[in-house]
């Protein structure tokens, strides 16, 4: 018996709109987990933000098609407009400053920091392979999932209720 070869990786070939709406496709479930985890123990629903996200940065980047250049910038108006979307939802509650006795109170740092996720798993998942995002978001939901053992749900911490 000669030495044994190993097995032949899966090769599928599709074509290039077929990839993109999987992809797509993929970039929207991204979403959905994130959004669904940030909704389940928030409270707050933006569940539509981190699909919209998700997506977005994704039809961005296939957009821009294979040229390097043009990723980058895609990738940079990514950034900067989440820079946007993440500042919109952090909030600084100074009330008790007012009164001289609790120091400021900083909310939404883990919901900006989820949809600067979000977007990051729509450039993985337009510009590398499917598996990369599902491991990044599979940490990040393990992540997410320590939200209430931390005592960051009652505000204890470092952590706000309205994270």
């Amino acid at each position: 018996m000669g030495p044994q070869r190993p097995a032949p990786a899966i090769s599928l070939q599709l074509s290039p709109d077929l990839d993109a709406l999987l992809r797509m496709g993929l970039a929207v479930l991204c979403g959905l987990a994130v959004g669904y985890n940030r909704a389940h123990s928030s409270g707050s629903n933006r569940l539509r933000v981190h699909v919209l996200v998700g997506l977005s940065a994704c039809l961005m980047l296939l957009a821009a098609g294979p040229d390097l250049e043009a990723r980058s910038r895609a990738i940079q108006g990514v950034a900067t407009g989440v820079g946007f979307l993440g500042a919109g939802e952090i909030l600084v509650d100074r009330t008790g400053e007012k009164r001289g006795h609790l120091p400021p109170q900083v909310h939404g740092l883990t919901s900006a920091a989820s949809i600067w996720f979000t977007a990051a798993l729509g450039v993985t998942v337009a510009a590398s392979t499917p598996v990369l995002a599902a491991m990044a978001l599979l940490l990040a939901l393990v992540v997410l999932s320590q939200h209430h053992r931390n005592g960051e749900a009652s505000g204890g911490p470092g952590g706000s209720p309205h994270g």
